[in-house]
């Protein structure tokens, strides 16, 4: 009996998470200003109504971010973010109408990759370079450093070609209360999330890749203590980060995930440099 009702609340945690994941708050429209093609992001009718509800759900499954109900707030959010990243990119700007103007970037998403069942490893090796540069930049807002907040496999870009990854959409923020290793922790975490959700064993691999490229010790530490299926709201949350995987499924992923991340730390804390400080003792 307690089985079969942990079961029908498992499933109707996946169903809200589906749903929840249909929800759309910005509409994006390319265009051309000043013979540069462009997106313009907007803020969708009644998507400030959304949000305003979306950040009761999220304190209360505790997740640590918060959208901004706002329209200016974001705009400002997302023009401050691209440009501490990106100084020598061309500029992010708001646009009319509480729009936000963003230059064309050469790339395609981690998400379109996988979908594509193209080799991703690289892709994800330079997604993990990329984040632990942007994770020492100094943040004005966080007096500490910088950190996504919302960073699913969308929100980064990979460019073959130059075997470079960009960091982009900056509707979200974490909460300003979080430190500093907690917030990179949960920004590694939400991409992990969404890889346990891929079919069969390919999240393996880029999981793998992710890691071993950011390989930083405190960071790995923080995210493998959060690596367990939580309970209540903040589970409906995973599952809208897991592709809404089944909690069997994925706590026997989660096993795997910590097993590499304590490779890893084990490793790192072993290496070649800490083997010479133990022989010049």
């Amino acid at each position: 009996m307690l089985s079969s009702l942990q079961s029908v609340t498992d499933n109707l945690h996946r169903l809200v998470a589906w749903l929840m994941n249909r929800v759309r708050v910005n509409q994006i429209q390319q265009s051309v200003q000043d013979g540069l093609p462009v997106f313009v992001k907007r803020r969708r009718a009644g998507g400030s109504i959304v949000i305003w509800f979306g950040n009761r759900f999220l304190a209360l499954a505790q997740g640590g971010i918060r959208m901004f109900v706002r329209a200016h707030e974001w705009a400002d959010w997302e023009v401050y973010c691209a440009r501490l990243l990106y100084p020598h990119r061309p500029a992010v700007q708001v646009g009319p109408g509480l729009s936000v103007i963003v230059p064309e970037i050469s790339g395609v998403s981690l998400r379109q990759l996988l979908r594509q069942h193209e080799a991703a490893v690289n892709a994800f090796v330079a997604a993990a370079r990329e984040l632990r540069r942007a994770h020492q930049i100094p943040c004005n807002y966080y007096q500490a450093a910088w950190s996504h907040g919302d960073l699913h496999l969308d929100n980064i870009l990979y460019d073959a070609a130059a075997d470079r990854a960009v960091l982009i959409d900056f509707d979200t923020r974490h909460e300003f209360r979080i430190s500093q290793t907690q917030r990179h922790a949960d920004d590694l975490k939400v991409l992990l999330l969404e890889l346990l959700g891929l079919p069969d064993e390919r999240w393996r691999e880029p999981a793998t890749a992710l890691i071993e490229e950011y390989s930083e010790p405190a960071v790995l530490n923080e995210l493998a203590g959060q690596l367990f299926v939580p309970r209540g709201f903040a589970k409906i949350l995973w599952h809208t980060r897991t592709n809404c995987s089944r909690t069997p499924h994925l706590e026997q992923r989660l096993q795997g995930l910590r097993a590499i991340i304590e490779r890893v730390v084990t490793t790192h804390s072993t290496g070649p440099g800490t083997q010479l400080c133990r022989d010049a003792g």
